[in-house]
């Protein structure tokens, strides 16, 4: 979770200027853009005033998402100390959640709980807040308790995820560990997260992002600065000796050879069977690389073989397995959120941070579905 102010609008600029005079900073395009087909989707609607102001419906900076059950988009707005609410079927702003009164710090993630309530995760403060929804219409939601885990030993308290047995998952960026905790906020003694590799280094160098593939007894973690994607076993905490976008060293568990993403990896969102995932970019005098979002294909026979080397040969070869497509061209995009669909709402929804602009980006899964379908239906087969 990253803030970033006027460097932020540097970079923004930057990236403007590139687009307009038709360079990249000395990169080619090849190298700025991930070793499979771009696809050409557009958002259907945006939130957000694209300046970092405290106005009604501002997000300053966008960082945490998530959708409610009926289809809310939430956003965290963590330097206006609060939670936007917007509405992406009518394009409507809906209210927010909380103030500078209960959000102490900066609030940087939201989990939906099976009950319709929320939690919200506070990175400055180390804890998380618990709300309930107390009415549809309009939309509120009501602290029910104190802040959770104040001092429990957090260095960085950040992401969270919640299963559908309720069991809540938070992650402490900094240490790199996963806790996990009942409903009632007690600790699953049953988890025994691996933390630490075999050569004694961390398995997660800077995390923030999580998804849970229950279908598949996984628990997806980034490794931000590896570039690369940790798995785990949902049970157990343990490493399953896999990653995605980067190859690891069997004996050490070390990160190997070069990454996919171009340079930190952010948020993490699973659709169908289909893993979301930001790469956050970078732009300096240096280097001009827009954040992207990458989708892997978690029925894939090579998916834990996605590292950018293998990329590139699948590509030469015409094979696009995977790693299946790329789209988006961000400024330091954080999370990216999914709605699955309704009986209100069947049409599923893909929701990006684009923090540098300090909008939230919504599109239609349906688009980027289809964009998938047609790039392998070219796909030649050797």
């Amino acid at each position: 979770m990253h803030y970033i102010g006027i460097k932020a609008a540097i970079c923004f600029g930057i990236i403007q200027l590139f687009l307009i005079l038709g360079v990249s900073a000395g990169f080619s395009e090849e190298q700025c853009n991930p070793p499979v087909p771009e696809l050409q989707v557009r958002p259907f609607c945006k939130f957000g005033t694209g300046a970092a102001d405290a106005s009604l419906a501002a997000v300053n900076p966008p960082d945490g998402l998530a959708f409610t059950g009926d289809g809310l988009l939430l956003a965290t707005d963590a330097l206006n100390h609060r939670v936007q609410i917007f509405d992406p079927y009518s394009g409507k702003h809906m209210g927010s959640i909380g103030d500078p009164s209960i959000f102490t710090g900066e609030v940087v993630d939201i989990a939906v709980l099976p009950d319709k309530g929320l939690l919200i995760s506070d990175e400055k403060a180390n804890q998380i807040y618990r709300f309930k929804r107390t009415t549809a219409t309009p939309v509120t939601f009501q602290p029910i308790s104190p802040p959770l885990l104040s001092g429990e030993g957090f260095k960085r308290l950040c992401g969270l995820a919640c299963d559908s047995k309720g069991r809540i998952y938070v992650v402490d960026g900094i240490a790199g560990e996963v806790r996990r905790y009942f409903p009632d906020f007690k600790p699953d003694l049953s988890w025994k997260f691996q933390s630490t590799r075999p050569d004694n280094g961390l398995f997660l160098n800077k995390t923030e992002g999580v998804a849970i593939d229950e279908s598949r007894g996984t628990l997806f973690l980034s490794s931000d600065w590896d570039g690369m994607v940790q798995v785990f076993d949902l049970e157990t905490g343990k490493w399953t000796g896999k990653s995605i976008g980067r190859g690891t060293e069997a004996l050490t568990g070390k990160p190997l050879g070069q990454s996919v993403f171009s340079v930190s990896v952010e948020g993490l969102a699973i659709i169908d069977d289909y893993l979301l995932v930001v790469d956050e970019g970078e732009v300096s005098a240096s280097k001009n690389y827009p954040g992207h979002i990458l989708i892997f294909d978690l029925r894939s026979p090579v998916l834990y073989e996605t590292d950018a080397e293998k990329c590139r040969k699948r590509m030469a070869d015409g094979i696009k397995d995977g790693l299946v497509g790329w789209f988006g061209s961000y400024v330091s995009p954080d999370s990216v959120a999914v709605f699955p669909g309704s009986v209100e709402h069947p049409e599923p929804l893909v929701a990006i941070a684009n923090q540098g602009s300090y909008e939230v980006l919504v599109y239609k899964w349906e688009d980027i579905k289809n964009e998938i379908a047609k790039a392998h239906k070219e796909e030649r087969i050797p």
